[in-house]
């Protein structure tokens, strides 16, 4: 990470948070980042309830809130936005950043002591200060974070200047409430978690991976060394006093559990025969329990006459024993006594020269781990072949504008293309509008919305996102689909849930102008009773094609939408059970009593309804038709070839000469003979583009600003793909007549034939599900310029 890097990735994020509309705002900069730190494991989910709330007098100014699944932990976010023309962009002082957190931690202490009075009943801020003037807050809330997101650069003056890390000093909080008729005080510890524009960006780096939790163990843990004999993991046996357990659980809380386990894990409390074996026998604890499975990708161990001592675990995951470690925490919180308890666990760190090899094998060890127990894991992985799968589809299909969405199947995968391609990146931009790309938590809340469980989108994180990969599994005929069975009626389906999601936001509206505060609550809300109201014998008929076509809202349906959101809106705040609407909205009760309620049955029975719903239904027969599995051509490779011969020899030689010394002898090899290839126009293979992904991702980690100085210029093949598979998207029954077209009109234009043929050429190619050639690409691209030139 360098400086010239943090101010590009400054410019690339103020475009990314910036509205169609030209507008930017704090909440923007929110939303950007808290799916990344959801994938980090910093959060349970990237659904927080916005509360925002500025009183300059007190010093006093907060976002937005979440309170973790179990109960114990509330985080709070304060936004920092700030603009190209500010002169804080580039921050060396920590005091900058210590004021900022001190106005969150007045707005707490103040509304602890109920000094907060001029907020206005309906405030979005009223929820929490109630909240925290109250003795569930005191009873429940064992630690506090503070989220500072800010788009500010730390640096180092001293010296050269260059980027730097500020870390904080906790807090506390003292606290007394009533408990069986007696004054109980605790101390609730407060950690500050500064995000600013150097962590945003490491995010990026990451490629969604978590930010690794190291655990250091003093005085060493005892083990017995099991398995060492292998290059891919070394395991271990040990017994963990719950104590440890309990002190790691208070810092660091779900982000212990790998991912699956915190998608199947529920919270509801202390395990009742867990919480009477340590009440009752706690000595016999680590008998009964089948104890902990954990994951660490780094170590220091040291042996002792046969004895392993284990002092640090890097990259910590617990991937069996979530509710062994919570119910031990919340046992102790109960005020049982955890001294004789004890846990086996069996520890493997893993080790692979691959993060991807790494994430499957950790993914495999939790999945085998949970295979003798009732919860059923799903796979999270990135590398899910039903997500490759969507991603090879968004690699081939254009709307009917032309135009291709962006599938961000990894975290940071859109703005990796960027850095990696610096020459190219106003063409990769026009080719994937920013109103057009997908990350793979929207999907997951796009695609779980369009159905009967709205709760879990408000929920987010692990929830959703596990029942988006069980439900991507399932054709509209309910019968469950192979990831290669995944087609163009499934990909349009999905990109047109994604526009009613993002057009029900619209509507809905934010601010002054929003129907109301509790949007994120009521969109989903929406969707899964306009789903339901399409539903019949769990089949749903809406003609989610018409709003593919469309890529918007059809008038009349924009219409009834709006009145919908606004009756749905009523419908969560009268019964929803508590006034923090969006906390509550996350139980399945809300949703069940909506369903029962009066106002439901009316709406079904509306003539408004039934007119709207039967314009926009699908008969059976258009249905059979529409859901018939077509096999399509996979744009996928053909487009990273594009983007190799894009960049040209000059840039692969210069890359060649400037790391020269970092190659291995066979990475100098292949990368000489893809020079060839570009010289020659020829077509690469799958491993060849891996290796170029590989190579070239791996140097611009390690010397950015070279990367940024680069400006040859080659041809624009980006530009001839996209035209070339818009040709074939729209005309999918008579692909070689259309090409023959552009062949004629590209001679009319005045092209040589020798040029046009290369339309034709590829037609004949696609018509036969064959990759189109390198040479007739570039034919296309001569063409296409020849016209802009004219």
């Amino acid at each position: 990470m360098t400086l010239n890097e943090l101010t590009s990735f400054f410019d690339t994020l103020i475009k990314n948070i910036t509205s169609e509309d030209n507008n930017i705002n704090r909440t923007a900069l929110l939303d950007y980042v808290l799916p990344a730190l959801n994938l980090a494991r910093l959060t349970e989910s990237e659904q927080i309830d916005y509360s925002y709330y500025r009183l300059d007098k007190e010093n006093v100014e907060i976002d937005g809130y979440l309170v973790n699944e179990s109960g114990e932990r509330l985080q709070l976010f304060l936004s920092n936005l700030i603009l190209p023309d500010s002169p804080d962009i580039q921050i060396s002082r920590k005091d900058y950043y210590e004021s900022l957190f001190s106005k969150v931690k007045n707005f707490v202490t103040k509304s602890v002591k109920k000094s907060l009075t001029e907020v206005q009943t309906g405030d979005p801020a009223s929820v929490l200060i109630n909240y925290l003037a109250g003795e569930e807050f005191k009873t429940n809330i064992d630690v506090i974070e503070v989220f500072l997101v800010a788009n500010n650069i730390s640096i180092e003056k001293r010296g050269q200047m260059s980027p730097r890390t500020f870390t904080f000093t906790d807090d506390e909080l003292k606290v007394t409430f009533p408990a069986k008729s007696v004054q109980k005080s605790k101390v609730i510890l407060i950690k500050y978690q500064l995000i600013d524009l150097n962590r945003i960006y490491n995010f990026e780096v990451a490629e969604g991976n978590a930010e690794p939790i190291i655990i250091t163990f003093d005085p060493p843990l005892t083990a017995i060394r099991a398995v060492g004999d292998t290059s891919l993991f070394e395991s271990y046996l040990a017994v963990i006093p719950a104590r440890l357990l309990v002190d790691f659980y208070h810092t660091y809380s779900s982000r212990l559990l790998e991912r699956n386990v915190r998608s199947f894990l529920q919270f509801k409390g202390v395990n009742k025969q867990l919480k009477e074996t340590i009440s009752e026998e706690p000595e016999k604890f680590i008998a009964y329990n089948n104890g902990l499975t954990i994951t660490a990708t780094a170590s220091e161990i040291r042996q002792s006459d046969g004895i392993s001592l284990i002092q640090t675990l890097t990259d910590f995951q617990i991937v069996n024993g979530g509710q062994t470690t919570a119910s031990i925490y919340f046992s102790n919180k109960e005020g049982l006594d955890i001294s004789k308890v004890n846990v086996t666990a069996k520890i493997n760190v893993v080790s692979s020269e691959s993060r991807e090899d790494l994430d499957d094998l950790i993914s495999n060890i939790s999945k085998y781990s949970n295979s003798q127990t009732r919860v059923s894991v799903v796979d999270l992985n990135s590398r899910s072949p039903y997500l490759i799968k969507i991603k090879r589809l968004s690699d081939s299909i254009t709307d009917p504008s032309g135009v291709k969405w962006f599938f961000e199947r990894i975290r940071g995968e859109f703005n990796t293309l960027l850095r990696i391609n610096p020459k190219q990146k106003s063409q990769i931009e026009k080719a994937y509008p920013k109103q057009k790309r997908l990350s793979t938590e929207q999907l997951a809340k796009y695609y779980v919305a369009w159905g009967t469980k709205p709760y879990l989108v408000r929920k987010g994180g692990e929830k959703v996102f596990k029942d988006f990969m069980e439900f991507v599994k399932k054709g509209p005929d309910e019968k469950t689909l192979e990831a290669d069975q995944l087609g163009r009626s499934f990909y349009e389906d999905m990109i047109a849930k994604a526009i009613l999601f993002k057009e029900f936001e619209n509507l809905y509206g934010s601010g002054n102008k929003s129907i109301g505060q509790i949007r994120s609550t009521v969109v989903p809300y929406t969707l899964s009773i306009l789903y339901r109201l399409t539903l019949v014998k769990k089949i749903n008929y809406f003609n989610l094609g018409a709003i593919w076509v469309a890529q918007s809202l059809p008038e009349d349906l924009k219409k009834f939408a709006y009145e919908l959101l606004q009756r749905v809106h009523e419908l969560c705040k009268k019964y929803s059970k508590s006034d923090d609407v969006g906390e509550y909205a996350k139980k399945e009760d809300l949703w069940n009593d909506i369903l029962q309620s009066e106002e439901y049955r009316l709406l079904e029975m509306s003539e408004q309804t039934i007119t709207i719903l039967n314009k926009y239904r699908l008969s059976e027969s258009d249905f059979k038709k529409r859901y018939t599995y077509t096999n399509l051509f996979d744009f996928s490779l053909i487009n990273d070839t594009c983007r190799i011969h894009s960049n040209g020899t000059a840039f692969y030689k210069a890359l060649l000469s400037h790391f020269f010394n970092e190659f291995t002898t066979n990475e100098k090899r292949k990368l000489e003979e893809l020079i060839q290839k570009v010289q020659i126009r020829h077509n690469f293979s799958e491993d060849v583009i891996e290796f170029e992904k590989q190579i070239v991702g791996q140097l611009q980690k390690q010397d950015p600003d070279w990367f940024l100085s680069q400006n040859t210029e080659a041809a624009n093949l980006t530009e001839a793909i996209t035209y070339i598979s818009n040709i074939y998207n729209k005309n999918l029954t008579r692909i070689k007549e259309a090409f023959e077209a552009e062949t004629k009109k590209a001679i009319n234009k005045g092209a040589a034939e020798a040029k046009a043929n290369g339309f034709k050429h590829i037609g004949k190619n696609l018509t036969e599900n064959k990759e189109p050639l390198m040479a007739d690409i570039y034919k296309v691209e001569e063409v296409l310029r020849m016209n802009r030139q004219k």
